[in-house]
């Protein structure tokens, strides 16, 4: 049987705008060539899964039920836009986080590989012909972590340490998905 390819693509800073602890879906800002980025890739035939970790719930900043509709406003406007996201996968958890149960250490809260393992195995997904798109040294390490070819948003928002290389530096979603394509 086949495997498939994915682009794992984290959310803030990738997607939308890194506003810190998103709370209101009105707040939503779609990052600038993002739409077409995904379209490159939803007609090279790879799967698209958000892998975002959200430790606001764990801190308190936000609720689940606020999480549930940021999220639901996103993928409604991917899908006004003619894309469908194939899955979203959201880590709540921080281990100094204050609130129960969520005040936790896991194995989904990036760089840990929970969310990738959930996705691969629910896609049957070949990570070997697969990508992460992230704006932290977190998503670079996810994807040397679960075995997929990593990309590093520039950003201004995070410092990033030079020790933790991607396999590629980008600018946008846009020129990741142009390399993409040159792989494929």
């Amino acid at each position: 049987m086949n495997k498939n390819k994915c682009v794992f693509l984290d959310r803030d800073g990738v997607l939308i705008k890194d506003v810190g602890y998103l709370k209101n879906p009105e707040d939503i800002i779609i990052m600038p060539n993002s739409v077409e980025a995904l379209k490159i890739l939803k007609a090279a035939g790879f799967l698209l899964i958000i892998v975002t970790n959200q430790a606001g719930i764990a801190k308190g900043f936000f609720n689940m039920d606020d999480l549930t509709a940021v999220n639901n406003r996103l993928l409604k406007i991917y899908e006004d836009n003619g894309i469908i996201i194939d899955d979203l996968y959201f880590c709540p958890h921080h281990e100094n986080g204050t609130v129960e149960p969520y005040n936790i250490k896991c194995s989904c809260r990036k760089p840990g590989t929970g969310m990738v393992l959930k996705g691969a195995e629910k896609f049957n997904i070949d990570t070997d012909k697969s990508f992460m798109i992230g704006d932290k040294d977190s998503d670079t390490m996810l994807a040397k972590n679960s075995g997929l070819k990593s990309f590093y948003i520039r950003n201004f928002m995070y410092e990033h340490d030079e020790n933790i290389a991607p396999d590629f530096y980008v600018n946008d979603l846009k020129e990741a998905a142009e390399i993409i394509m040159k792989t494929v």
